[in-house]
């Protein structure tokens, strides 16, 4: 792959072109020498694997019509019942065992370049990146701003922390769900957000708490301000009135939190991320819950194929200039006032 033809920001062209050759294609050139021979025993393990799994498919389907034989046609008949349960199960592990069988190796070996190559990229932006960095809160501590919705159940993905103007930051991908009834004995859950949360040091100083929260009528807005000990702040922007509610410990606070211009910067933002977008100010930081559907920090290397991180490269660098626009649009380095 050549660096220079990569689609990234024009100012960091050169620079990183410079910094692939430095610190990303020795590495590149190692990986691939070790891709080949793994790759080419993958394709020799897949024609068997391949018909071995169509055959132990074709297999489950015929016990899991026997299963329906047998509870429609023969009113529960043990024998029909329970070999076809067994047909389909065996024929099941069968067909996970043997694609596993054919394809660990290199799954393995595309996880151990992703977990080298990721991280070096993101050190071009400077020492503080990190991906997936260790000793990371827990889901409860990010309750404490009061914008997360209720949930049962709640789990990360990828994160990456690092710095940018002076400001520290933490992304995060979060998926929430609730307890939706049981199916076989088992809770079945609704996924109630999707998206990233990040939390932002700023150099703004302010005591008390500010949440700007999506519109939820009159009724939810006064539950809102309830639940949560908050006074209502109203502002002046007819727009963002129309939009969001804010609530606050401290109505002068969130004024000068929330100028004419911040505003209008959140309008901004919510309809780039399509109005699901969340925010609170708290001991000294801006925490944001952004519901999207792209999958942040995901690769789509291929080890079938010459190595080429050209997507990746792209994916991590729109991915992090959308954080560092957060930052300037809503000028978190500034510290006079937003």
């Amino acid at each position: 792959m050549d660096p220079k033809a990569l689609n990234i920001p024009a100012e960091d062209k050169h620079s990183f072109a410079e910094y692939f050759q430095q610190h990303i294609a020795p590495k590149w050139q190692r990986y691939e020498a070790k891709r080949i021979p793994i790759a080419a025993k993958y394709q020799q393990r897949r024609k068997i694997s391949q018909p071995v799994s169509y055959i132990a498919m074709f297999t489950g389907l015929i016990g899991f019509a026997g299963i329906f034989y047998a509870l429609a046609i023969t009113n529960g008949d043990g024998f029909m019942l329970v070999g076809g349960l067994l047909l389909f199960v065996v024929a099941m592990i069968v067909a996970a065992a043997v694609n596993f069988w054919a394809g660990s190796e290199a799954f393995k070996f595309r996880d151990g370049v992703i977990k080298v190559i990721h991280p070096l990229i993101l050190r071009y932006f400077g020492e503080s990146f990190m991906l997936n960095p260790k000793n990371l809160p827990e889901l409860k501590k990010y309750e404490q701003y009061g914008v997360l919705p209720k949930y049962d159940r709640g789990y990360f993905q990828d994160s990456v922390k690092g710095e940018y103007k002076g400001v520290a930051f933490l992304v995060r991908e979060l998926n929430l769900s609730v307890a939706n009834g049981t199916e076989d004995n088992k809770t079945k859950y609704k996924t109630i957000f999707d998206g990233i949360i990040i939390e932002f040091d700023t150099f703004k100083k302010f005591q008390g708490e500010t949440q700007v929260r999506l519109d939820k009528g009159t009724l939810g807005n006064k539950y809102q301000a309830f639940k949560h000990d908050l006074s209502q702040v109203k502002l002046e922007d007819v727009n963002f009135e129309r939009q969001f509610e804010v609530y606050s410990s401290d109505q002068v606070e969130a004024r000068y939190l929330l100028t004419p211009a911040t505003m209008a910067r959140f309008l901004s933002l919510s309809s780039f991320y399509g109005s699901q977008l969340e925010a609170c100010f708290k001991d000294g930081k801006l925490f944001m819950k952004i519901a999207t559907k792209h999958n942040y920090f995901n690769s789509k290397l291929d080890v079938l194929k010459p190595l080429d991180f050209s997507h990746d490269i792209e994916q991590l660098f729109r991915e992090l200039y959308q954080i560092f626009a957060l930052i300037d649009e809503l000028k978190l380095d500034d510290k006079t006032g937003l």
